[in-house]
C-alpha cells in the first residue's frame, strides 16, 4: 500500500499486511513527521502507471543527453587547431629554418589547455557523482566517509536512524540499573535489515567505560516504519554520565568487558 506524510507528502510504499488490526505509528523519514497509519483507509494516492513512469525516464535521459552535449561543446571550443604563424623571410647567409619544429611548437598549447579542460570536467563530474551516490561510494571504499564527514554530507549506510534516545536509572531494591531507550526510523526507500545496538557508557571527559550489545526489536522495517528499542544493564559503572548508541556487526554475547 502507499502512504502519504500529512506534513510535506512525501510518499511510501508500505506492506499492509505489517499493519496489523489496530494500524501502526510511522515517522516521515523528510520531514520527520509521526502519524498513525490506519489499515482500514481507502483514499491513497494511486501509484504511477507504466506510462508515467517510462515518461520520467525519458525526461532524465533526455536531461542526461543535454549535459553531456554542452561538455562536448565546451571541449570542442578548446581544441580548434591553431594555424601556425608563417616562417620569418629566409636571410643571406643564414640556415634554413625547419618548418615542422616551428609548426609543432604553435600547436602544443591550445592541445595542451584541452587536455587540462578535458580533465577538469572529468574531475568534476566524478566528484558530482560521489557526492550524489556517497553512500555506494562509502560502501566500496570505507576510507571516503572521514572525507565527507569533513565535508558536512551525512553517510547513513544502514538507512535506519535513531531518534528520541533516553537512560535513566533504575533502583529495584538492591540492585541499580541503567535503562537506555528510544526509537529507529527506516529512512531509506526499501526495507532496511536492523542489525544489533550497541551501547556504550561514557565518563564526563567521553571515555568509554563499558559497552555492550543488545539485540533489535526487529528483523528489519518497512520504508518509514518506526519501532522502540530498549537495553538494560546491571550494575552500571558510577562514573558514567552518557550513553552512546549505535549499531553493530557484532553478535550479542551478554555483557561485554568492560573497557
Amino acid at each position: 500500500m502507499l502512504i502519504v506524510c500529512p506534513s510535506c507528502s512525501s510518499r511510501y510504499e508500505l506492506d499492509a499486511a505489517k499493519l496489523g488490526p489496530a494500524g501502526r505509528k510511522v515517522r516521515c523519514a523528510s520531514c520527520q513527521t509521526l502519524w498513525h497509519v490506519d489499515p482500514a483507509q481507502e483514499n491513497f494516492p494511486e501509484a504511477p502507471s507504466a506510462a508515467e513512469t517510462q515518461a520520467l525516464l525519458n525526461e532524465e535521459l533526455e536531461r542526461a543527453s543535454e549535459i553531456d552535449a554542452q561538455i562536448s561543446a565546451v571541449a570542442s571550443e578548446h581544441t580548434d587547431t591553431v594555424e601556425p604563424p608563417p616562417p620569418p623571410p629566409r636571410k643571406p647567409g643564414k640556415g634554413k629554418p625547419s618548418p615542422a619544429k616551428g609548426a609543432k611548437t604553435g600547436q602544443s598549447h591550445p592541445r595542451r589547455a584541452a587536455t587540462f579542460v578535458a580533465l577538469g570536467l572529468g574531475g568534476a563530474v566524478l566528484l558530482g557523482l560521489l557526492v550524489w551516490q556517497r553512500n555506494l561510494a562509502v560502501r566500496g571504499a570505507p576510507q571516503l566517509a572521514i572525507v565527507f564527514e569533513k565535508l558536512g554530507l551525512p553517510i547513513n549506510i544502514r538507512g535506519l536512524s535513531f531518534s528520541a534516545v533516553e537512560s535513566g536509572l533504575v533502583e529495584d531494591g538492591q540492585n541499580r540499573f541503567l535503562v537506555v531507550e528510544g526509537d529507529v526510523t527506516n529512512i531509506s526507500k526499501g526495507r532496511a535489515p536492523m542489525p544489533p545496538i550497541e551501547v556504550a557508557v561514557k565518563d564526563a571527559a567521553g571515555q568509554t567505560l563499558y559497552t555492550w550489545t543488545t539485540e533489535a526489536p526487529r528483523p528489519s522495517l518497512e520504508p518509514a516504519e518506526l519501532v522502540r528499542f530498549r537495553a538494560r544493564l546491571a550494575s552500571p559503572p558510577e562514573a558514567g554520565k552518557s550513553v552512546l548508541v549505535r549499531f553493530t556487526s557484532a553478535k550479542p554475547k551478554g555483557l561485554a568487558s568492560a573497557h
